[in-house]
């Protein structure tokens, strides 16, 4: 029996993150020619194959992908070319793929994985509540003890409701803070990622400045025409940006002065850097918070919560309409719950030094470095990124050339330099020092060879 016709890509048009290397990639039949990617793929021949064993597991499943999801993923970042590595396990700090090649990871599902994968406690919760049914559409015992202890680590969550996803969460803050106010407009930061929903783009009734800057806040919220401002206390999507000394301060009082609620997105951040909220650590105290990934520990959950007058309109208890019907599903609850109970027995001193190991060893390569309690970024340039104004001045192709250069040396980070690389209480002092003093080497390397290319063309 003939096999199916296999188109034979080049990848030659963007060789240039990739250092120069050419890349291929074979498609069954012409599903690629229907990809998001296609302007990246250059069709430079047809191939009679009597099988498929020379591609990776990999390059099989991106083939069929893309036949059936938009640009072959199920999530943007999901993709980088020529195609992605499809995983199938995780332990403590590492992947597996499909072809059997092992990572030090540095994704961690982009941020719930605070304890590393399969955690033994974790899966065990599963199990167990798992076995005794799925989803019931009734209250379960395990939400109240959750809801229990995250509002009494988390005093600002006086009133939580939980739903599915962060954006889920984001989406009917916002909306409760309409309601709440009767205000229509919603001010958020410039590089600030609240899901993807209207409320988080720019748009007649959104509007945006930049973070970090106060002044610019003051004359936005002067005209006393905004619901909420809405506010990550760290930038987590743009690369991790910090807030500067009192900024979050500054922004709790104008909210104040100007009748506008105060809504902290600590879906990234939350019980990240502390048992708890980044923002009460700051001395902040929001009107509403979203939460969500570590929460979940590792399975989709979220929630938004925050002062009780304000939640008390969330219907049943008033008329703000909100439901859904995997709110705090049965088994999500349980995976947060165990991994609240393990993380608060834990050490953050550790996670915090790996933290600073891992930062010490990218400031080797001179370029800018942001860090905190299990988030770190590195940013190709030498001058400082206080907001997102500075992350777009950057040149990004440089970022997939270092990212490429990682995972080929077993090192799964983000592939995009607006994500955070995200470190988790399995990884180890020694497994961090050579990891990131391998990134540190390459992106000098990196941004070195770009620096003197650019002298020879001047």
């Amino acid at each position: 029996m003939r096999s199916p016709n296999f188109i034979f890509y080049s990848l030659d048009a963007i060789s240039d993150s990739w250092i120069g290397q050419s890349a291929y990639l074979l498609c069954p039949g012409d599903r690629c020619l229907r990809s998001s990617h296609t302007q990246t793929f250059k069709p430079i021949g047809y191939l009679e194959l009597q099988g498929v064993w020379s591609l990776s597991r990999s390059q099989r499943l991106f083939g069929r992908a893309n036949a059936v999801f938009p640009g072959g993923v199920n999530s943007p970042v999901r993709y980088y070319p020529p195609y992605p590595r499809y995983m199938r396990r995780g332990e403590g700090p590492y992947l597996q793929d499909v072809d059997g090649r092992k990572y030090a990871d540095y994704v961690l599902g982009y941020g719930p994985l605070i304890l590393g994968h399969s955690e033994g406690g974790v899966v065990n919760a599963l199990h167990r509540v798992a076995r005794n049914g799925m989803i019931f559409g009734a209250p379960a015992p395990d939400e109240v003890a959750l809801a229990e202890m995250i509002g009494k680590y988390c005093p600002s969550l006086e009133r939580m409701r939980f739903v599915a996803s962060g954006s889920e969460a984001t989406m009917h803050a916002l909306r409760l803070a309409i309601h709440h106010t009767g205000r229509k407009k919603i001010v958020k930061m410039e590089g600030g990622y609240h899901g993807t929903h209207t409320l988080n783009y720019r748009s007649d009734i959104v509007d945006e400045v930049g973070f970090n800057s106060i002044n610019e806040l003051e004359r936005k919220l002067s005209g006393k025409e905004y619901a909420a401002v809405i506010i990550e206390p760290a930038l987590g999507n743009a690369g991790f940006i910090p807030p500067e000394k009192d900024y979050l301060q500054s922004v709790r009082e104008l909210c104040n002065r100007y009748g506008s609620l105060l809504v902290c997105d600590e879906v990234i951040t939350g019980f990240r850097t502390r048992f708890g909220l980044y923002s009460e650590a700051a001395g902040v105290e929001p009107d509403i918070v979203t939460l969500g990934k570590i929460i979940g520990g590792g399975m989709p959950l979220a929630l938004y919560g925050g002062r009780d007058d304000v939640m008390r309109d969330v219907k049943p208890a008033g008329s703000f309409p909100q439901a859904g019907t995997y709110a705090a599903h049965p088994v999500s609850v349980a995976a947060g719950l165990k991994t609240l109970d393990i993380l608060r027995r834990k050490d953050y001193g550790y996670l915090r030094h790996l933290s600073e190991i891992a930062a010490e060893k990218l400031l080797s390569s001179g370029l800018c470095v942001t860090s905190d309690t299990g988030m770190v970024s590195l940013f190709f340039t030498r001058g400082k990124v206080t907001d997102y104004r500075d992350v777009r001045a950057i040149d990004h192709s440089l970022f997939p050339k270092l990212f490429r250069l990682a995972l080929d040396e077993g090192i799964f980070i983000p592939p995009s330099q607006e994500e955070t690389i995200f470190i988790s209480f399995s990884h180890t002092q020694k497994m961090v020092s050579d990891n990131f003093s391998f990134i540190a080497e390459m992106a000098e390397n990196i941004y070195r060879s770009r620096r003197d290319r650019s002298l020879i063309n001047s």
